[in-house]
């Protein structure tokens, strides 16, 4: 009989919770993503949502959130052969996950706005990285327009044993989403 894997237990439980906060009108899902890397052997889901509740959000463009949950070779190979953990080549098996947010700035002040705001929401808990990117916009507009995108990068691995965490990233991730509006 097939015994998912850890990686396979944490998706269905993220997808499960997304699909929920969509369903109860909380928030819409825009993106979804399932890889399978079979060159490498890895795994990657992606499941991306909006806020369905902020009034700010609908009268500008929206800021959308992205979870994504991955798992490399060491990961699955190690937990399907039973390799044993604790050594220095397997430490844990398990998947990573990030979070990570696209919103459009004008000028550059709001970024550390929005660090300090996430920093006070996560507790400083993950590694915060912000990415600008210029708009498509024409040269005659001269607008300081940026995408922004916040990377959430927790540094550690998850499995079934804390998949209570995965729940707390998930509210955590759709407040932080109100609040960025």
């Amino acid at each position: 009989m097939f015994d998912p894997t850890i990686y396979e237990n944490i998706k269905v439980a993220l997808e499960g919770a997304i699909y929920d906060l969509d369903l109860s009108g909380e928030v819409l899902v825009v993106s979804r993503n399932d890889v399978i890397e079979l060159s490498a052997m890895s795994r990657e889901y992606a499941i991306g949502f909006q806020d369905r509740k902020s009034e700010a959000a609908s009268r500008q463009k929206k800021t959308a959130a992205k979870i994504i949950l991955a798992a490399d070779t060491r990961d699955l190979a190690g937990e399907i052969l039973e390799l044993p953990e604790g050594n220095e080549t397997n430490k844990s098996f398990g998947c990573t996950i990030k979070v990570i947010f696209l919103k459009e700035v004008v000028g550059l002040d709001q970024c550390r706005e929005i660090e300090d705001m996430l920093d006070d929401v996560w507790s400083y808990r993950p590694h915060i990285t912000q990415r600008l990117s210029f708009y498509h916009i024409p040269y005659t507009q001269r607008e300081e327009k940026y995408e922004d995108e916040i990377t959430l990068d927790f540094g550690r691995k998850i499995n079934e044993e804390n998949i209570e965490d995965l729940f707390s990233i998930i509210e955590h991730t759709v407040l932080s989403l109100r609040k960025m509006g």
